[in-house]
């Protein structure tokens, strides 16, 4: 049986911040071979692609107040992408049954990008507290592995409700953890907003977390920035979810309803909806990049939209 991933990301700005700090990444990872010459009947220089062997989500939240946020959560998915197409062996750890090499060379790409920015922090003293979250969905169906540092969030939405995938690493989550704080008390702590780690130019502060989850046909995997959680519920995020919506409509009906409750933060977004059926939205064009406003919301920065086939 085929089913479709409809995938989208979105990042909004919000209503008070004065730049946009988030970066989001939606990636098809392929085999290439690119002929230069041969005597078979190609043209010079032809592209092959073969099918795709993984999806990757991304969302990156730098670090607010501090200087470079924006160049840190930039830098960051750079460091991320070059680490996976150079130097992670990414087409060949699962098919050889080794998950936990692979889920290592995945806490990988974060260690190669904190050195990246170690090396910068050199060159440019002033960026030296610069740091950012990360959340990265790795896909190869039905597996998703996540890695993940800071307090964005990945969820699953399965049977109306909102599974945590991630664990925020907050100090106030901290608290939490060690029976000092409520659950309840977190959204009123000034502590929700201190990260216990994220990536930056100090190792000490990079303690990723790898995970793994098996998802099923019509599961919608959402990951997103704390602009989004901060202002909305997980059961206010489930409501939404609900909604028979594209992947599209339903990321623009986030953004929106985070910036009613307040728009405090940047709102970032991007959703994967496994389905056995194309929607509506997703019939009127296969695939649409570039800088677009989406499902209604007129402050969205931008925006990517695409379908992927996945064997289900």
């Amino acid at each position: 049986m085929t089913g479709r991933m409809d995938t989208f990301g979105l990042t909004d700005i919000g209503l008070v911040r004065e730049r946009n700090d988030d970066q989001f990444l939606i990636a098809d990872l392929k085999k290439s071979v690119i002929i230069h010459q041969t005597s078979l009947s190609y043209d010079d220089e032809t592209h092959l692609l073969g099918g795709s062997q993984a999806q990757l989500l991304l969302v990156a939240d730098g670090v607010g107040g501090h200087p470079g946020g924006d160049r840190a959560s930039r830098m960051a998915v750079q460091g991320i992408v070059q680490y996976l197409l150079n130097t992670m062996h990414w087409l060949f750890r699962l098919n050889d049954g080794r998950e936990d090499a692979f889920l290592d060379d995945l806490k990988g790409a974060l260690t190669f990008t904190q050195e990246k920015f170690r090396q910068h922090a050199e060159a440019v003293p002033m960026d030296q507290l610069m740091g950012t979250t990360i959340t990265l969905a790795y896909i190869v169906w039905p597996q998703v592995y996540l890695v993940h540092v800071g307090d964005s969030r990945a969820y699953v939405f399965r049977g109306g409700e909102v599974i945590h995938l991630t664990h925020d690493q907050t100090y106030a989550q901290a608290l939490v953890d060690a029976g000092l704080m409520q659950e309840t008390e977190v959204r009123k702590s000034p502590l929700r907003h201190v990260l216990s780690g994220l990536v930056g130019c100090n190792p000490r502060q990079l303690a990723p977390e790898v995970s793994q989850f098996k998802l099923a046909l019509h599961d919608k995997l959402l990951l997103c920035t704390d602009g989004l959680t901060s202002q909305l519920s997980d059961s206010a995020i489930a409501e939404l979810l609900a909604a028979d919506l594209s992947s599209e409509e339903a990321c623009g009906l986030l953004v929106r309803a985070a910036n009613d409750a307040g728009g405090q933060d940047n709102i970032t977004v991007v959703l994967a909806h496994f389905t056995d059926r194309i929607h509506e939205r997703m019939k009127e064009k296969a695939e649409t990049v570039g800088s677009s406003t989406a499902a209604g919301s007129p402050s969205a920065e931008r925006a990517f939209t695409a379908e992927t086939i996945v064997g289900v």
